[in-house]
């Protein structure tokens, strides 16, 4: 994976856009063919491509490059300035494909189409970046094995677009519901109504039983909210009725004799 970024200096300071680039498949043989028009609406046929005379023998290379996927067909060729026998890798042909759900003419099939008669070739639409112009190539694998990780990864690199829109989707809508909200609050001055109160008393009758856990058997105390009282078992306790005023009077004469016998038995005494 390499990231690249764009841009020149200007007079305001602005972010740079970062590209990033991920290799996700490469394939190291790849016949590639001149085809005919299609004869008929059904699609290409490898039948009529002459598969035993291919154009060249190259390397294939697919690259994802933010939201396009780069198929890159690399040939061999010698190479300047060097030893006999050497060799470099060059550009052969290149398809950029840009899909878009939104637009039929930007569908995958706009770019790369399988054969109707066989599981390994495919055709290929190419553009020339110099002069703009469009064609097709056919592209064909030795091994099956290589066709179906050609196939699979084209397939991730829609499943990958269809997860990135769903996304944005989401957000979008999370975006709004967040607007929503904040416009609903100013809306109230800011202060969001209180929930109504729960009405827990209780209505007459009704009985609250609470467990006790405790070291030993548990308790339990039975509240009520009736207004009738359980009569009490035995007699009712009374206060002692004060004293008669007869009695009161008796004691206070006798309590004074008393005093006054003590007093003259102290003065006789002293006189004796």
């Amino acid at each position: 994976m390499a990231a690249t970024s764009g841009g020149g200096s200007t007079s305001e300071a602005e972010p740079e856009k970062v590209v990033i680039e991920q290799r996700l498949l490469k394939l190291d043989e790849v016949f590639v063919y001149k085809i005919p028009a299609m004869r008929t609406s059904d699609g290409h046929r490898a039948e009529d491509w002459n598969l035993a005379v291919p154009l060249a023998t190259c390397s294939l290379i697919v690259n994802q490059r933010d939201d396009s996927l780069c198929i890159n067909i690399m040939a061999e060729r010698p190479k300047a300035n060097a030893p006999p026998g050497a060799t470099e890798s060059y550009l052969f042909a290149q398809s950029i494909i840009q899909v878009k759900s939104d637009q039929s003419s930007h569908k995958l099939e706009h770019w790369v189409e399988p054969v109707v008669d066989s599981s390994r070739y495919f055709a290929i639409r190419i553009r020339d970046s110099r002069t703009g112009r469009e064609a097709f190539i056919g592209a064909g694998f030795r091994e099956r094995n290589d066709a179906t990780n050609f196939r699979m990864t084209l397939e991730d690199y829609l499943n990958a677009l269809k997860r990135e829109e769903k996304a944005q989707v989401l957000h979008r809508q999370f975006e709004q519901s967040l607007e929503e909200k904040q416009a609903g609050e100013g809306e109230n001055g800011g202060e969001q109504a209180l929930p109504a109160m729960s009405n827990l008393s209780l209505k007459e009758g009704e009985k609250i039983h609470i467990n006790i856990k405790g070291g030993g058997d548990s308790k339990r105390v039975t509240a009520s909210t009736s207004n009738k009282q359980t009569p009490k078992k035995g007699l009712v306790g009374l206060r002692k009725p004060p004293p008669p005023p007869d009695a009161d009077l008796a004691t206070t004469k006798a309590s004074s004799a008393e005093k006054k016998e003590e007093e003259e038995d102290q003065w006789g005494d002293f006189e004796g």
